[in-house]
Formats: structure tokens, C-alpha cells, sequence
């Protein structure tokens, strides 16, 4: 892809032809996200979880308003479900997430998660990942209850993307 990208700009280098600003800053942006990036799984799952938390802040400023939602999810590339226990429209690891909210509410560990999400088929590899946090309320004798989990998804490409312009 490198390759690919000199020869573009040597073609244009070599026609004597002028790139504006834009044009310019649009390649360097092409050439840095083509950049090849090193990180390990733990450094790509911390990123994710320190990523999920800075969108669920994102999320609890405009009040998870279903109107602005998708506005912040689309503003971070991800997308943001919120899922009440016992909803049938729950994918199968949301309904275990919910699940384990609920029995973990009873000894009092309601804490956010970060989970892989496998490829079908391919449990060796994973391309996105799902940040999930419980909301609960309290009850009157000190337990609490899950109200439902915000379910934030990434593609793993995103998660690398915004590692990789951190560490610039």
C-alpha cells in the first residue's frame, strides 16, 4: 500500500502538477493511517476500555438523549445500545452481559466490562470489541438494581487508529 502511495505521488511529482492544501494534508492523513502500528492485545483492550469510558462520559453529558446518541456514537465510530433486562431483542453475549450485571448486582459488583467480539467461526481473531456498563439504582434495603447496560461497540481498526494518533 506504501508503494502505492509513492508511486501516486511521484506520478504527480513527475506531471509537474500542484497539490493544494487540502489535497496535501488529505495525503498526509491517508499516509499515516496506513502506517504500520505495533501494539499489543493488552495495550489495544486498555485502549478500548479507556475509549468505551470517555464515550459513555460522552453519552451521560447529553443524557442519553435517544435523539443525540447516535450523534456521539457516530462521532467516536462506534455504535451505543441500550439493553433492559429480559429484552428480546438483545444479542446472545448482550443477554450474558446482562445476566452477569444482575447476578453480580446481588454480592454488589456492577463494574464496566470490556469484551472481544470474534470474527464467525474464527475465535482466534477478533475485529471489534464491546464496552458495557450497568446502570443501577438503589433499593430500599441497600441492594441495588439494574435499570439495563449500555452496550458501546468498536471495530478494532478504530480502536488502533486512535491509539496510534495518541501516540504522535
Amino acid at each position: 500500500m506504501r508503494k502505492i502511495v509513492f508511486a501516486g505521488l511521484f506520478v504527480l511529482v513527475a506531471c509537474g502538477g500542484k497539490l493544494t492544501d487540502e489535497q496535501r494534508r488529505k495525503m498526509h492523513e491517508d499516509m499515516e493511517q496506513h502506517q504500520i502500528v505495533k501494539l499489543s492485545d493488552a495495550e489495544i483492550m486498555t485502549g478500548a476500555l479507556d475509549q468505551g469510558r470517555e464515550i459513555f462520559k460522552a453519552l451521560e453529558t447529553v443524557h442519553f438523549d435517544p435523539a443525540k446518541t447516535d450523534s456521539v456514537a457516530r462521532h467516536y465510530h462506534a455504535h451505543a445500545r441500550w439493553i433492559v433486562p429480559g429484552s428480546g431483542n438483545a444479542m446472545e453475549v448482550e443477554r450474558q452481559l446482562i445476566e452477569a450485571y444482575v447476578i453480580g448486582a446481588e454480592t454488589g459488583s456492577t463494574q464496566d466490562n470490556i469484551q472481544k467480539i470474534y470474527k464467525e467461526g474464527r475465535q482466534e481473531d477478533y475485529d471489534s470489541v464491546l464496552y458495557s456498563r450497568p446502570l443501577v439504582s438503589p433499593l430500599p434495603d441497600g441492594a441495588v438494581n439494574v435499570d439495563g447496560v449500555w452496550n458501546i461497540y468498536r471495530a478494532k481498526k478504530d480502536v488502533i487508529l486512535s491509539l496510534s494518533k495518541k501516540q504522535k
